[in-house]
């Protein structure tokens, strides 16, 4: 009787946990197919559930945005590494800094603005956006150290500042969706500008 009720249990637990990812799965690919009116019945046709269910399976609207942007961070930090980081040529270190950089923001160019905007009421989500920033900022001072420790104090931060300000994903998307260039253009116009940084 009782494995029976664990088996029981165990079926109510796994049909759930597949549900919510469905509805992750389905709200991420909403997102990266451009959807800008997304509405709980779009995420329940797109996910094959009822329109009632999504809010048996998540607390509120703020739980599953956070568990989207979860799913998304988890990916972004497995291509997150720098190749060779911190070894090579100046040129090779910017180019390995800048072809990451690029990687990061090609995957996320339409999940990122979203968790933008859902930052703005979660501030849970808020917190590892800034938990992000500031990591990939410490990727700059590690990866460029023996650069840096060329320049005294005030012009190591300024040079953080600077390579940090150029190659945000905001500064990034400018360049893409505003100014229309491309990622080679970006790449080249990012590669002169570090490297003037680091003088």
């Amino acid at each position: 009787m009782t494995n029976i009720s664990t088996s029981g249990i165990d079926g109510r637990s796994l049909r759930r946990e597949r549900n919510r990812q469905d509805i992750v799965d389905a709200l991420l690919e909403l997102i990266e197919n451009g959807e800008t009116d997304i509405t709980a019945a779009l995420i329940a046709n797109k996910a094959g559930l009822s329109e009632r269910s999504i809010f048996r399976y998540f607390d509120d609207v703020s739980d599953l945005h956070r568990s989207v942007c979860d799913q998304a961070f988890s990916k972004e930090i497995a291509i997150a590494l720098i190749d060779d980081a911190g070894t090579g040529s100046l040129d090779t270190k910017i180019e390995n800094f800048i072809n990451q950089r690029v990687r990061i923001y090609t995957m996320n160019e339409k999940i990122a603005p979203a968790a933008r905007s859902f930052a703005f009421k979660n501030p849970i989500i808020k917190n590892q956006i800034v938990r992000g920033r500031k990591l990939l900022r410490i990727q700059i001072i590690k990866h460029f150290e023996e650069e840096l420790s060329a320049l005294d104090k005030q012009q190591q931060q300024a040079a953080v500042a600077i390579i940090d300000s150029l190659t945000t994903f905001e500064t990034y998307d400018m360049m893409r969706s505003d100014q229309k260039m491309s990622v080679h253009t970006i790449k080249s116009i990012l590669t002169e500008s570090i490297r003037k940084a680091l003088q």
